[in-house]
């Protein structure tokens, strides 16, 4: 006996991207960087939809020792932090450079100390040196761990001088952009009040006037 074996018919249906859209919010207020200390800068997006790329940029950037830095982004809606620099530029000033971090930028910036010289204006990768991380937020590795986010809501910049002696700001304050899709309400979450500080210590190498620390927390 055969036996027989009946297939359906499988029809396959052509489904249209999703439309996306690219917007830039800012914050356009100048940061001046605490000596020693935490600054924060926030940005409240309105936008609808979720995030399929993000890129944050400085704007006017400027500080007599750039290897003190760090900054940070938090999503204050959902507790994700991102480090996305320090341990940059060493001991050469920087003065009003404007400079985009994207993770389809080809290179990260200059590392303090390690012969690629100064920071100059431009698109990089994100360029966490020190390892710097959030402790009492969820971390993700690139702006691509926001993705799928309500682009809706609150965004907090976080600027670490990690030792005390020299100066800087970001003159022209900062911004993201985002690339949505058309999925998501944008609605947002009831907002957390969320306490931060951070732990700074110095972030040059052995013989220099600072001691450096191969891996350093966000409290």
């Amino acid at each position: 006996m055969k036996t027989l074996l009946a297939f359906a018919a499988l029809s396959f249906v052509s489904v249209p991207a999703m439309a996306q859209t690219t917007t830039t919010v800012s914050n356009t207020t100048p940061i001046a960087v605490c000596d020693g200390c935490e600054t924060t800068s926030v940005i409240v997006s309105g936008l609808a939809g979720n995030i399929t790329n993000l890129t944050l940029s400085l704007n006017g950037l400027s500080h007599t020792y750039p290897d003190d830095l760090v900054f940070g982004l938090l999503n204050d809606d959902t507790g994700i932090g991102f480090v996305f620099m320090s341990g940059a530029g060493g001991s050469t000033a920087v003065s009003n450079v404007n400079l985009t971090f994207s993770d389809a930028a080809s290179d990260q910036l200059p590392e303090s100390f390690g012969g690629g010289g100064a920071i100059t204006s431009g698109t990089w990768l994100p360029s966490n040196f020190g390892q710097y991380e959030f402790t009492s937020f969820t971390n993700v590795d690139s702006f691509a761990g926001f993705n799928g986010l309500s682009a809706n809501g609150s965004w907090t910049l976080y600027i670490d001088d990690v030792f005390p002696a020299d100066g800087g700001s970001v003159n022209g304050g900062w911004a993201l952009t985002f690339t949505t899709d058309a999925g998501g309400t944008g609605a947002v979450p009831e907002p957390a009040t969320w306490a931060m500080m951070i732990a700074g210590f110095g972030m040059i190498g052995a013989g220099m006037r600072r001691q450096r620390k191969t891996k350093v927390v966000f409290a």
